[in-house]
């Protein structure tokens, strides 16, 4: 355990973005109205890269329940988090951040915290806090009348596999109480493929990746989309032309850096190599027939190993009968004409399954980028703080905003092409909730010549270079900022433009960010299905603004 130096992530993030991006984040306190002043509010902060599904951990990892922190049968549970009123559960050696809000250098001899191992062993005795760091969370707790602008930092530890630490904070004027209390699990664990896929179900495995990233709350109910018996089925026989599989696995995974795996067939292995995706997925490609043993491991726990065996029977023509047969005719001219026409064949289909396979990734990316879980929290942070400057009119008005874009993104998803004025209803959605953490302004203006009903675009086209104008462009300029998207008709071409007043870009990288790449490789793939029409893109630097400008040819015909 380290008690005496706050983590660097958490020391030097003044706005919380990197603490976002390389933690998660627990939040319990022992009171349901934990806001309040005197209820302490504790936080772990620990790796993201590896999570169970937050809403049936406990059914998956039931010895979290051995460690409940439970006082009440009301508590809160943040987006993407685990809920603190049982044990956290930790996956790699990295250990857990504790904070507690509430407690600052003016009150801090009023406190004390210990640790336990296994609810049992001592290992801190009653301390008291004597480091603090910004704090993360919003509260009122120490002075009902200001923001806790710090929070005690009790330290960083790390634990056993199969131990837990459980972390209890006291006043000092009261010792048998236990004001506020939390526990860490570390847990051993290891893959588990929850279905396999072949080349022709991909919308089968583009459904349940969907299902996956649905927001369960949202209907009222909480389904395990783990254990859907219509899309997963654990299948160990395929055919000779079933040789692209998608071993699709249970857990939720922010890097491809976690997953490793080995493909073993007979005395010939290809070695542990890491994952070609940053989802919960491994692809296999072109395999040939034989029999096959995969083998799945994290990263993080390397000794702890998922074994998935699997057949890919031969065709009659790579039987060894076949292949006898072959050979003698191979001595005919026809035999090797044949052979000529067989590989052009095998060349196209290739072919089409690379191209199909960039769709499918293309759709991955467009699909998870619609769920960022950095905007998502960030429109939130900013309602809630409008919520608790008691400014209700208007933290209403973004949650109305908030669930408009977030329901047009889905139904966006579902259609490959949408109408121009469904595309302006997303981008103004997504607008509104920027500006209200910005300050920028923003017009959206579409020629009087342009039907914005009838004429339709690619789905969700437009977003991702809004969102790169405001992140990268007039983000930093708050109020001053400006952004402008305009439709224009130009004979029977239609030009949209998006133009920002921001710093301006590199032209050695102005291609490298997200935004930009998904929509070049988009535009790419579009035009090698649209044959009249074609797409064009450019980026220029115009009198201090930064200019995209997306063409679309023969689009008002």
């Amino acid at each position: 355990m380290n008690l005496d130096s706050i983590h660097p992530v958490i020391k030097f993030d003044q706005h919380g973005d990197s603490i976002r991006k390389y933690f998660s984040n627990t939040f319990y306190s022992h009171n349901s109205r934990f806001l309040e002043q005197n209820n302490l509010l504790i936080s772990a902060f620990y790796s993201n890269k590896l999570a169970v599904n937050y809403n049936h951990v406990l059914e998956k990892i039931p010895q979290l329940k051995t460690y409940s922190n439970k006082r009440s049968e009301v508590y809160a549970q943040a987006a993407d988090s685990y809920a603190g009123v049982y044990a956290v559960p930790i996956f790699d050696s990295t250990g857990i951040v504790v904070t507690v809000n509430g407690i600052n250098a003016q009150n801090a001899h009023r406190y004390q915290f210990r640790v336990l191992e296994n609810n049992e062993k001592v290992v801190l005795p009653w301390t008291t806090p004597k480091v603090f760091a910004k704090a993360y969370w919003m509260t009122k707790i120490a002075d009902s009348t200001k923001i806790d602008d710090f929070t005690a930092y009790l330290g960083q530890f790390k634990g056993a596999y199969g131990k837990a630490l459980t972390f209890e904070v006291r006043q000092t004027d009261q010792p048998d109480r236990i004001k506020t209390s939390l526990s860490a699990y570390w847990v051993k664990w290891q893959p588990r493929v929850v279905g396999v896929f072949t080349f022709s179900q991909l919308p089968e495995f583009l459904n349940i990746f969907k299902e996956q990233w649905k927001d369960e709350r949202k209907n009222g109910k909480s389904v395990d989309w783990s254990k859907d018996s219509t899309f997963l089925k654990l299948k160990k026989e395929f055919r000779y032309n079933e040789n692209n599989l998608i071993f699709y696995l249970d857990d939720i995974i922010k890097s491809k850096n976690i997953i490793e795996y080995n493909l073993v067939k007979g005395t010939d292995s290809t070695g542990w190599a890491v994952n070609d995706f940053d989802f919960n997925l491994v692809w296999l490609k072109n395999l040939s027939p034989g029999k096959y043993e995969l083998l799945i491991r994290y990263s993080v726990q390397r000794m702890h190993i998922c074994k998935y065996t699997f057949t890919i029977h031969p065709a009659w023509y790579q039987t060894v009968w076949a292949k006898t047969g072959l050979v003698l005719l191979c001595l005919l001219a026809i035999g090797f004409i044949i052979l000529l026409r067989r590989s052009a064949k095998q060349a196209e289909k290739l072919k089409a399954q690379d191209t199909l396979k960039q769709l499918v990734q293309t759709e991955l990316k467009s699909i998870r980028s619609q769920f960022n879980p950095h905007f998502v929290f960030n429109a939130l942070s900013s309602i809630q703080g409008l919520i608790t400057k008691n400014d209700s009119e208007n933290a209403s008005r973004y949650l109305i905003e908030f669930s408009n874009l977030m329901r047009e993104s889905l139904k966006a998803t579902n259609n490959e092409f949408v109408s121009i004025s469904s595309e302006v209803r997303i981008l103004e959605n997504y607008l509104n909730l920027e500006r209200l953490r910005f300050g920028f302004s923003y017009e959206i203006a579409c020629s009087s010549q342009i039907d914005a009903n009838a004429i339709e675009i690619p789905s969700l086209f437009l977003q991702p270079l809004v969102e790169n104008a405001v992140k990268h462009g007039i983000s930093s300029l708050q109020e001053q900022g400006k952004l402008k998207v305009s439709f224009d008709k130009v004979n029977n071409d239609m030009s949209v433009q998006v133009r920002d007043n921001g710093r301006g870009f590199d032209q050695n990288n102005q291609f490298k960010g997200f935004g930009l790449q998904l929509t070049k490789e988009r535009i790419k793939l579009l035009n090698q299905t649209l044959h009249e029409q074609q797409i064009e893109f450019s980026v220029n630097r115009i009198q201090n603004e930064t200019q995209v400008t997306i063409y679309f040819k023969n689009w008002l015909i």
